[in-house]
C-alpha cells in the first residue's frame, strides 16, 4: 500500500428523493435515481485534470430515506442489506474513479429480525466495503431506528467492541464515520480518535426547524469535533429533499470542510445542490498530534468513574424486544429523566403560577 498524504476530500450537497413506502417498483426507481445523481457528481468532482479527490463524503438518508412517522414494520420495507445490490453500484463508481466514498442508507440484517439500523459504511477503491457504522445515538428522537447498545452483548459478541468505532487503515489516512446528531455526543468523535481516525466523515441531514437549536450550532460543533480531536472533519449534508412533506429546503445545506484546529477550509452557504472540495495534509496532521496539546492527554482513567456513576441508557435496553415505534424510546427517555430527579441530579421545571 503506497501511502498517499496530500489529497483533496469532496463533499456532496445532493438533492434526496423520497423513495415509496408501498410501491416496491417505484421505491426501486427512487433509490436508483438517488444513487445515480450521487455518482453523477463524483463524476463531476473527479473529472477534471486537476483534481486531487481521493475522498468522497455524501449526506445522511440521501439514498432510501423517508420523512414521516411510522412504525417499524413500515421502516423496514424502504430499507436494504450492505452490501447489496445498491452498494454494488457505489462500488462500481468507486472503482471507476479510484476513490473511497462514505455512504448512508437503511438497513436490515438477517441476524437481527423486526430491526432496522441507520448504516453509514465507507467503499474503498477496490470496491470492498471497509467498515461499517450503526449510527448510536438519536433512536428516541424521531426514527426508531436499533443502535448497538440497544443490543449490546449480541453486537459484540458477534462483531467485537471494537466494531463500535470502526476505523479504516487506508493509504489516505485512518478514516472514520460520524452519523448526523452522533455529533453533538462528543464521545462518538472522540472514540472514533481514540482507535487512530484522522480524517472524520460526517454524513448528515440537519434540518432548519428549531428542535436541535440554532443551525449555526451545527458549524460549532463541527468545529469543536476537529479541534479537541485532532482530526480533519468533512461534512455533506442533504442539499434539497425532493417528493416530501417537508419543504424542499427544509435541510439549511451549510457542508463544510474543517482543517484538524477547527478552522474551516471550505464550505457552502446554504441549501440546494452544490459541492465543495478541500485540501488534506497527513504530515501537518501527525505532526500537531505529536505534541503536547494532542489528545493523549485525555485523563480518560478518570472521566470513565465518572460515566460508571451517571444514570444513562442502558446497554442491551431492548436486546429482547425490537423497538418498534418512536414511543417505546421517548418511554425509555422519560425513565431517564425521572431517575435523575430522583438522585437529585437534575430539577423538575416549575409551572407559572398567575398571582
Amino acid at each position: 500500500m503506497t501511502e498517499i498524504l496530500n489529497y483533496e476530500v469532496a463533499c456532496i450537497q445532493t438533492r434526496a428523493r423520497q423513495v415509496s413506502l408501498d410501491d416496491e417498483k417505484q421505491r426501486d426507481i427512487d433509490i436508483r435515481a438517488n444513487i445515480e445523481r450521487i455518482c453523477q457528481l463524483i463524476d463531476y468532482m473527479t473529472s477534471f485534470g486537476s483534481s486531487e479527490v481521493k475522498l468522497i463524503v455524501t449526506p445522511e438518508y440521501s439514498i432510501n430515506g423517508h420523512w414521516s412517522r411510522k412504525d417499524v414494520d413500515q421502516w423496514i420495507k424502504i430499507c436494504t442489506t450492505v452490501p447489496g445490490p445498491y452498494t454494488d453500484i457505489l462500488a462500481e463508481k468507486a472503482k471507476q474513479r479510484k476513490v473511497h466514498i462514505a455512504a448512508n442508507m437503511l438497513e436490515i440484517h438477517p441476524d437481527f429480525p423486526g430491526r432496522f439500523f441507520n448504516c453509514s459504511f465507507l467503499v474503498g477503491p477496490n470496491g470492498k466495503i471497509l467498515i461499517k457504522h450503526w449510527k448510536i445515538n438519536n433512536n428516541c428522537w424521531v426514527f426508531p431506528y436499533t443502535t448497538p447498545p440497544d443490543i449490546y452483548s449480541q453486537f459484540v459478541a458477534k462483531y467485537g467492541r471494537e466494531a463500535l468505532f470502526q476505523v479504516a487503515k487506508t493509504e489516505i489516512g485512518n478514516i472514520g464515520l460520524v452519523t448526523c446528531g452522533e455529533l453533538g455526543f462528543p464521545e462518538n468523535a472522540r472514540c472514533t480518535m481514540m482507535n487512530g481516525a484522522e480524517v472524520l466523515c460526517h454524513l448528515t441531514s440537519e434540518p432548519n426547524n428549531m428542535s436541535h437549536g440554532d443551525v449555526r450550532n451545527w458549524t460549532s460543533l463541527r468545529t469543536a469535533r476537529a479541534y479537541e480531536n485532532k482530526c480533519y472533519l468533512a461534512a455533506a449534508n442533504v442539499g434539497l429533499f425532493e417528493g416530501t412533506l417537508r419543504g424542499m429546503h427544509d435541510s439549511h445545506g451549510d457542508s463544510a470542510i474543517h482543517y484538524f484546529d477547527g478552522t474551516v477550509t471550505n464550505a457552502l452557504n446554504g441549501p440546494g445542490e452544490a459541492t465543495i472540495k478541500g485540501p488534506i495534509n497527513l504530515n501537518d496532521l501527525r505532526r500537531a498530534r505529536s505534541k503536547p496539546f494532542h489528545p493523549t492527554v485525555i485523563r480518560a482513567q478518570l472521566y470513565a468513574k465518572e460515566y460508571e456513576s451517571w444514570p444513562s441508557w442502558p446497554n442491551d435496553g431492548f436486546a429482547e424486544t425490537p423497538i418498534r415505534r418512536i414511543e417505546d424510546t421517548r418511554a425509555k427517555f422519560q425513565e431517564l429523566v425521572q431517575e435523575r430527579r430522583r438522585l437529585g441530579i437534575d430539577r423538575a421545571p416549575r409551572d407559572f403560577v398567575q398571582d
